[in-house]
């Protein structure tokens, strides 16, 4: 995992941390759901392993459509 995306979820977590209290538990089932949901609507495709996630064509224009 690059250095950047490990200081993201540093950040999220540290967000829940203060809003939540210690230790800044996040449910990551929300998120698994959603990249399924995005994948079987053809939004995302997926590298073999599974471990990265990248938009499609189409869910490149269902994003530019959703910034008009």
């Amino acid at each position: 995992m690059p250095i950047p995306a490990k200081n993201q979820v540093l950040a999220l977590l540290a967000k829940e941390w203060d809003m939540k209290g210690p230790p800044g538990i996040m449910d990551v089932s929300d998120t698994l759901a959603a990249l399924k949901a995005l994948y079987v609507n053809g939004l995302i495709d997926m590298n073999e392993l599974k471990t990265s996630a990248f938009l499609t064509p189409e869910g490149y224009d269902a994003v530019e459509r959703e910034g008009d």
